[in-house]
């Protein structure tokens, strides 16, 4: 019988896949998973061997940029911001089924390219163990590119990593898991900058109400109103809801709908 792995030998096993590379770049964007990768590749690698890369797109939640400068500051990386606009590619508008793999693709291989330059080849993701059980049409844009995906490889799930980070005093270890605001938007429904800013309000203003980690999901004149499991008791309060909806109404929303499924909190 197999005996299972302990988190130490996970996190060792971690090192001695970065410490193959001689020279690697984190594609970073100031969550756990990344953070964690980036930490970690700076301790082995060092200072002139690694840098963080960050896709700036008008498609980030609110606070991500920052997010992404102050763990890089703080690990003590370089950091190469790379300025794009998705809303600009037709085929990412168009929001086909496939839009996250062209998108994913698009950018990485910008990002490549940019490296070159610097003389750094090898770019690491991000991508835990559990991520590769889900759905996640990104993930063959990365084997197409080679990007490599330690924290995977290395058999490390989100709670694992969570716990590492915590461990290594990373401050976002229990940051809600955040996303590309273009997966608001119903598959086939045109993306545009418009119906992002939309995204932005409506999880804004839930926010308001510590209702952190929500999603919107925006569909013609609907929206549907995800938030973490615990979170729905407290949703369905007379005055929170009607704040609510009058709201959303206010933003030309007509139809307001909430998930009873509830999304996963914070694991831990």
């Amino acid at each position: 019988m197999q005996l299972p792995v302990s988190l130490a030998d996970k996190k060792k096993n971690l090192e001695e896949i970065i410490a193959r590379e001689t020279r690697a770049a984190v594609a970073c964007s100031g969550g756990v998973d990344s953070t964690l990768l980036l930490k970690v590749s700076h301790d082995v690698l060092g200072h002139e061997n690694t840098i963080a890369v960050f896709a700036d797109t008008p498609l980030l939640p609110p606070g991500e940029r920052e997010a992404v400068r102050e763990v890089a500051d703080l690990i003590g990386s370089r950091l190469l911001t790379v300025t794009l606009d998705p809303l600009a590619w037709p085929e990412f508008t168009a929001n086909p089924p496939e839009r996250c793999y062209l998108c994913k693709k698009k950018i990485y291989q910008i990002f490549l390219d940019k490296l070159a330059d610097l003389n750094f080849n090898v770019l690491m993701d991000g991508t835990n163990l559990d991520d590769l059980s889900e759905f996640r049409p990104g993930l063959k844009a990365l084997d197409e590119l080679k990007i490599k995906k330690p924290l995977a490889k290395s058999g490390l799930t989100k709670k694992e990593i969570r716990q590492l980070s915590k461990d290594l005093n990373l401050p976002n270890w229990n940051k809600h898991s955040s996303s590309c605001l273009a997966t608001r938007i119903a598959t086939d429904q045109k993306i545009s900058q418009e119906k992002v800013d939309l995204i932005k309000r409506c999880e804004n203003f839930l926010q308001v109400f510590g209702f952190m980690g929500c999603r919107v999901r925006i569909s013609n004149d609907s929206a549907i109103i995800e938030l973490l499991a615990e979170d729905i008791e407290r949703f369905a309060q007379e005055a929170i809801r009607q704040q609510v909806l009058n709201k959303f109404n206010d933003f030309n929303i007509l139809n307001v709908f909430i998930s009873v499924a509830g999304r996963k909190g914070i694991l831990f």
